[in-house]
C-alpha cells in the first residue's frame, strides 16, 4: 500500500511537471511568435494615407532620405534620414507642398541646379504634376519650397507615377511619367532650354496603358539608351512590358515599340527586376492580383522574344498581392522575395517574405511573416539597411488598415534574422 506521503510526494512532482511543460509551451509561443514578426519602427504616423517612398540624398550626408505623398492628407512630406543611433525615432520632416489627390512624389533635379527638386503626381479630380522647386536653403523650412504645377500636365489624366530621365540628351533632365483610367498613356515631358519655365514643358505620348503601376528604367536591349520596363493592371495592354527607346532626334517623340514580357491578361501590379541566377540578364518579378501569386519570367538570351514563366502561389493566411521586391534577407547568398499585400477587411498577414532557398529544392516554398496579423494596405516595399547592422531591412508605407483609419504610416521593419 503506498502511504499518504508517497501520494502528495508524487502529486507534487507531477504538479511541478506539468507546469514546467506549460511554461515550456508558453516560451515556445513566444519564441516563434518572435521569429515570425519583425519589429516595427514608426517614421511618420501624423497624416492619413501614406502612399509610397522615394529615395535620394537630397542633402548629401551620405544617407538616403525619402519624399512620400499622403494621398487623403493631401501633403507631400520630406524625410531626413537621421545618424543611426536616432534611426528608430521619428524621422525630421517637412511639409513641401499641398497636394490633393497626390498618388506619388519623388526626387527630381528639375532645373539642373544640383539641388533635387520634388515632383507630385495627382489623380482623383486634381489630374496635375507639381514641381516643388529645392530653393537650396534649409530643406526642412517649408519657406526652401516652392510649389508650381506642369502646365502641360494639367487636366490632361489622372497622375499615378514619374521618374526623372535624360531621354533626348539636350538640355536637363526630362521627366517619363503615366497615368490611369480616361486617357491614360505613359510618356515623357521634354525639358526646354529654360527647365525654370514650367509653361514651356512639352509632353510627348509613346504609349496608351490602362492603369499603371511602376516605371523602371533598364537599357533592356544593350544598345546604349535607356528603355522603360512597365506593369500596368488594368486596359487591352494589361501585364507587364518593355518600350523600347527609339533612340535620338525627332522620332523619340513617336510611339516606342512595344515588348509583352508577360502577365497578359493578369492584374499586374507593383514588380522588380534582378537577376536571380547569376547568368547577367534580370528577371522580370511581377507581383499580380488576378491569381494572388509572384510571376517570375526568364529569358536565355538577351534578344529572346518568349520569357519562360514560373509561378509562386501566395498564401492564402495572407492578402492580395500588392508588391513584390528580391533580396537576401537572412543572409545566406540566395535572393529572397518579400512582399506586401492588402487584406481588405481581413485581419491576415500583409508582409511576408519567402526564403529563396526553398525554391532550389523539391520542398514546398518557405513562407514568412514579417508584419503582425491586422487590416492592412501595404504599398510598395523597399529593401534598405537602416540601422546599419549588415542586414536588409523593409521600408514601407501602410495606408489604411481599417475604415475611417489612418493607416500605420510611414514605417520600417527592423530585420531580426542577422
Amino acid at each position: 500500500m503506498v502511504s499518504f506521503t508517497e501520494v502528495c510526494s508524487l502529486t507534487l512532482k507531477r504538479l511541478i511537471s506539468m507546469r514546467n511543460l506549460f511554461l515550456l509551451l508558453i516560451l515556445i509561443n513566444v519564441s516563434v511568435h518572435a521569429q515570425s514578426t519583425w519589429k516595427l519602427h514608426v517614421i511618420d504616423n501624423t497624416l492619413s494615407g501614406a502612399d509610397g517612398v522615394k529615395l535620394a540624398d537630397i542633402n548629401n550626408d551620405g544617407r538616403l532620405d525619402i519624399v512620400t505623398g499622403w494621398e487623403e492628407g493631401g501633403l507631400t512630406k520630406l524625410y531626413l534620414q537621421p545618424e543611426p543611433k536616432m534611426i528608430k525615432e521619428k524621422w525630421p520632416s517637412v511639409i513641401v507642398g499641398k497636394t490633393p489627390d497626390v498618388e506619388d512624389a519623388v526626387f527630381a533635379d528639375m532645373n539642373n541646379d544640383s539641388k533635387p527638386d520634388v515632383v507630385s503626381c495627382l489623380e482623383g479630380d486634381t489630374k496635375k504634376i507639381f514641381v516643388h522647386w529645392n530653393k537650396g536653403r534649409d530643406v526642412l523650412n517649408t519657406e526652401n519650397w516652392m510649389q508650381e504645377v506642369l502646365a502641360a500636365s494639367d487636366g490632361l489624366m489622372m497622375w499615378m507615377y514619374a521618374e526623372p530621365l535624360q531621354v533626348d540628351n539636350r538640355n536637363g533632365v526630362d521627366l517619363i511619367a503615366a497615368g490611369k483610367n480616361e486617357n491614360a498613356a505613359i510618356g515623357w515631358f521634354e525639358s526646354p532650354a529654360n527647365p525654370d519655365n514650367l509653361k514651356d514643358w512639352l509632353w510627348h505620348e509613346i504609349s496608351p496603358v490602362g492603369w499603371i503601376m511602376s516605371i523602371l528604367k533598364k537599357d533592356m536591349d544593350n544598345d546604349g539608351d535607356t528603355d522603360i520596363v512597365i506593369s500596368d493592371r488594368r486596359g487591352e495592354l494589361q501585364g507587364c512590358r518593355w518600350l523600347e527607346n527609339t533612340g535620338v532626334g525627332e522620332t523619340q517623340k513617336l510611339r516606342w515599340k512595344n515588348h509583352f514580357i508577360g502577365a497578359k491578361n493578369l492584374e499586374a501590379m507593383f514588380m522588380c527586376m534582378a537577376d536571380l541566377n547569376g547568368d547577367g540578364l534580370e528577371e522580370a518579378v511581377v507581383a499580380e492580383k488576378t491569381g494572388n501569386s509572384i510571376r517570375i519570367y526568364k529569358r536565355t538570351h538577351l534578344h529572346d522574344i518568349q520569357w519562360d514563366e514560373q509561378a509562386i502561389q501566395i498564401p492564402a493566411s495572407t492578402g492580395h498581392a500588392k508588391s513584390v521586391a528580391v533580396g537576401d534577407i537572412n543572409m545566406d547568398g540566395i535572393s529572397d522575395f518579400i512582399v506586401s499585400t492588402e487584406t481588405g477587411q481581413q485581419t491576415k498577414n500583409g508582409l511576408i517574405w519567402l526564403n529563396g532557398k526553398s525554391l532550389t529544392g523539391s520542398q514546398s516554398p518557405e513562407w514568412q511573416n514579417i508584419s503582425a496579423l491586422h487590416i492592412s494596405k501595404y504599398d510598395k516595399v523597399e529593401l534598405i539597411d537602416l540601422d546599419k547592422d549588415g542586414d536588409l531591412d523593409v521600408l514601407i508605407c501602410e495606408e489604411n488598415f481599417g475604415e475611417n483609419s489612418a493607416g500605420l504610416g510611414v514605417i520600417w521593419y527592423e530585420n531580426p534574422l542577422k
